[in-house]
């Protein structure tokens, strides 16, 4: 087990009857934004980034067709993508659960403070498939079409979207409950 994992196991504790129960530290949300703002903030700027991704392979430009500095950054910043979703989802549902709004630390800690590490991967990946397309539009790969400018436009789109997110999750403020 990594580390992390194992220290969190020292908050866990069972009771008389056989049950674990979780004895550590616990967190509020406070500030101008509330639970279901927050989240409706990230999910939107989410939503975004994942279309625009989308939208980015489905239009088919050449790069993506074999040109493995373009196809490889993209491929990863779809999987980056989805983690940054299964961050989201876990904070999701630890916000919806929670009893007045307390959220175990750790579970904070793995998605709040995690969307921004994992955002920034994101950003990073669509900036190296954008360069990899330019890169293979500037050596004579195919000429330039609509498809080529559109990749381009979606992944700065992607990038300011999950900018738009990182900030959201960063500015999220928690007190100890």
């Amino acid at each position: 087990m990594r580390k992390k994992e194992r220290e969190r196991l020292k908050d866990f504790h069972r009771g008389e009857d056989g049950t674990f129960s979780y004895a550590g530290d616990h967190v509020r949300l406070v500030g101008a934004l509330g639970p279901s703002e927050l989240l409706r903030a990230l999910w939107a700027a989410f939503a975004v980034a994942a279309l625009a991704a989308a939208v980015a392979g489905a239009v088919n430009p050449a790069g993506l067709t074999g040109c493995p500095y373009v196809v490889m950054p993209y491929m990863l910043q779809l999987v980056a993508l989805v983690s940054v979703a299964w961050a989201l989802g876990r904070l999701t549902v630890a916000l919806r659960g929670a009893a007045g709004g307390r959220v175990r630390v750790y579970v904070r800690d793995e998605t709040v403070g995690s969307l921004p590490g994992r955002c920034a991967l994101a950003i990073g990946l669509a900036l190296v498939a954008a360069a990899g397309e330019v890169v293979f539009l500037a050596t004579g790969g195919a000429a330039p079409a609509a498809a080529e400018f559109a990749l381009l436009a979606c992944e700065a789109l992607c990038c300011v979207a999950l900018v738009a997110l990182r900030r959201s999750a960063r500015a999220a403020e928690w007190e100890g409950a």
